[in-house]
Order: C-alpha cells, then structure tokens, then sequence
C-alpha cells in the first residue's frame, strides 16, 4: 500500500508538472515534502490510521479519528500526539518556506452525544474544536502559527457513507491539507 500510495502520488506529481500547473521547483518540492510524510508515517499508513493524497495544490494527509482522539472526545490521544509528532519537522520545515498548514476537523453525522453536549452543540462545534487542538499541538512543536489554519467541516463533507459504521468511522478524522503558496 505504501508503495502504491507513493507510485500513485509521484504520477501525480508528474501530471501537473508535465500539465505546466506547477513549476519544476514546486514538483520536486512536493514530492520530497510527500516522501518525507509518508516515510515518518509508514506504521499508521500500514495500520489505515493515515491516507495521503496528492492534491492539485498540495497535499492531504487524513488522520483517522480514532488515531486521534479518544471516542467522544476532543482530547489528543497519545497515539495522535505521538504520529503528530512524526511529521511536525515536515510540517515545520514547509510552514518556513511559506507554505499552508490548513488543519480541518470532519464528523459524521451522528448527534452529538448526552457526555459532550454540554461542551458541543453541534458536530460543528466538536469538529472545530478538535481542529484548533491539533493546530495548538502543531504549534508547540515549532509549526509556524501564521501559516496555520483550523477549520471545522463538521459533518458536511464526508468521504464515505454515514449510513454505516465503518463509512461514519472514515468520515471523522482530521486532514492537514499542506499547500505550497509560490
């Protein structure tokens, strides 16, 4: 999978190099800033705890909730503080140059649960929350807050069917959407 996630990233690469949407620079750039991610996080790639996807403009690394925060909560699970950890020297390094750290929150589309009520109205709300979390650990570990952004999808932009379990589980995670600005 690893190595398919790569071949297929590196194509893409190729295509909006070879389509002139890029400069070279920008492509050599985004192919070592994906390598570099998808080395520091082959163990949670493996696990199907992170996808990466090559964007048009940029990168987009998903973090599965559950790698992420404890169920039904908006706290850093050690798990999600540990592979965060992994790619903040990447992630660093790109706010340095310049480029776009936009952290967005996504849910599914269960109400909010009687424990989190009190705290979160709406998946809005929890979604946002757990997006500027992740920004707050970014920046403790050196990201550049300028370059950072949190946002809250909450539950309208899902990437699999919220009328089963395993699609609600896909549709809350946290994506870093790493975008060059040059």
């Amino acid at each position: 999978m690893y190595v398919k996630s790569m071949m297929v990233g590196a194509a893409a690469i190729a295509v909006l190099s070879l389509g002139g949407c890029v400069t070279q620079g920008t492509y050599n750039n985004m192919l070592q800033q994906q390598q570099a991610i998808e080395s520091a996080l082959r163990s949670e790639i493996s696990a199907d705890q992170v996808k990466i996807e090559q964007l048009e403009n940029g990168i987009r690394v998903s973090m599965s909730n559950d790698l992420l925060f404890a169920s039904g909560s908006a706290e850093l699970h050690k798990d999600g503080r540990v592979a965060l950890d992994k790619v903040a020297p990447q992630l660093v390094t790109m706010a340095a140059q310049g480029d776009q750290v936009d952290v967005v929150g996504n849910t599914d589309n269960e109400p909010i649960g009687p424990a989190l009520e009190g705290l979160y109205r709406t998946n809005w709300d929890l979604a946002a929350a757990r997006a500027s979390i992740v920004v707050r650990h970014l920046q403790s570990k050196g990201v550049a807050p300028a370059q950072m952004e949190a946002i809250s999808n909450g539950e309208y932009h899902p990437v699999a069917s919220n009328d089963t379990p395993a699609g609600r589980a896909q549709n809350r995670r946290t994506d870093l959407l790493l975008r060059p600005t040059n």
